[in-house]
């Protein structure tokens, strides 16, 4: 008899645990293509308040969360049984770090070594991985005897936190990883060149610098798109609901001169991308920033890519994460509409997928 969590063949799923919702997507493998099998998402909006008014026993919001995901999970009768999780890429660290040459052994004690330096609390309460991501290059660009070496680390208490959601369901935790990495994959894959991910998540943005499909900078940066819905709601008076649906209708609200809002927001993180494009420059003398990529919930907001592509002078594109999925014809609009917000959650189920099939 098949383990209560054997792994059903060809069957990989992802879960995001968003600030604003929870999404669930399963892929499978059809034709040596990912096939969209099933997805869903919960509004967390709505448990913020009690389940029952009546009720004077008053439910926690992990109690209120777990039981959304498991309604959600019941909803959408999942064929698979192993899951693949993100962290918030707030929630992690993840840092380039130059060594001299050595052996993978080697490596390992450096790393030991030079976590302290990066990590603001003991070690021993994080979870640490490493790869090496590319060989350092001198000033005339040829290869040197330096190899460089990305570190991502993650509290333990969180990677716990995250697991202990499935207790009672028949899922099983097979990888958790930061949202960062989910994110590339669906984004740019093994696509060559550099790019610039702004992941403008409700609460927090991820800007994640890609150099041919390996991560090298991530920076989390404390704004999102509530802020940008507060401030349109404040310039125009009107509540965060209504401005959250004209954020949808697909008003204009940053380019066209008449109605033009200033959004400090976007100000913020266009400074941030740039620092972090100047910095990756001034470490790789003959490199260029191909392109930027808006990811996110709040990328759908109409001119977004244009004030961006003229405030950094780079070109900026709504990343499409959907781009190598195949799905039934009949979903085609309801897809166009979830565009880039699910983002991380094809990114993990991708990731399942890698590791049964191998990377494409």
């Amino acid at each position: 008899m098949l383990g209560l969590f054997e792994q059903k063949k060809n069957r990989f799923i992802g879960i995001d645990f968003g600030t604003a919702s929870i999404k669930v997507v399963e892929l499978s493998y059809k034709n040596q293509k990912p096939y969209l099998e099933n997805y869903g998402w919960f509004d967390l909006a709505g448990i913020s308040q009690p389940v029952d008014p009546n009720n004077q026993k008053l439910e926690s919001y992990e109690d209120k969360f777990k039981a959304a995901l498991q309604g959600l999970v019941k909803s959408l009768n999942l064929d698979g049984s192993h899951v693949h999780v993100a962290i918030p890429g707030f929630a992690g660290l993840v840092v380039l770090i130059e060594f001299p040459e050595m052996k993978k052994e080697e490596i390992d004690k450096a790393i030991e070594f030079e976590a302290h330096k990066y990590i603001p609390t003991s070690v021993e309460e994080v979870s640490i991985s490493w790869e090496i991501v590319k060989k350092e290059a001198d000033k005339d660009g040829e290869l040197s005897n330096k190899i460089n070496v990305l570190l991502v680390a993650a509290p333990k208490k969180e990677v716990e936190k995250y697991g202990s959601m499935f207790e009672g369901m028949n899922l099983k935790v097979k990888t958790i990883e930061l949202e960062t990495f989910s994110i590339t994959r669906s984004l740019i894959g093994k696509r060559e060149g550099n790019f610039l991910i702004m992941d403008i998540g409700s609460r927090a943005t991820n800007l994640i610098l890609v150099e041919n499909g390996s991560v090298l900078i991530n920076r989390s940066v404390d704004v999102g798109g509530n802020d940008i819905t507060g401030t349109i709601a404040d310039s125009l008076n009107v509540s965060k609901q209504r401005a959250e649906m004209f954020k949808r209708e697909g008003k204009d609200f940053i380019n066209e001169k008449e109605t033009a809002i200033v959004i400090p927001v976007l100000e913020l993180l266009g400074g941030e991308a740039r620092r972090i494009m100047i910095a990756y420059k001034e470490k790789n003398k003959n490199a260029k920033i191909d392109g930027i990529v808006l990811s996110g919930g709040s990328s759908g907001l109409a001119g977004i890519d244009k004030y961006f592509q003229r405030m950094l002078g780079v070109e900026v594109s709504k990343g499409n994460p959907w781009k190598d999925i195949s799905y039934d014809t009949k979903l085609a609009l309801s897809i166009e509409k979830i565009g880039s917000s699910f983002s991380v959650v094809l990114g993990l189920a991708l990731r399942g997928m890698e590791d049964e099939h191998g990377k494409k």
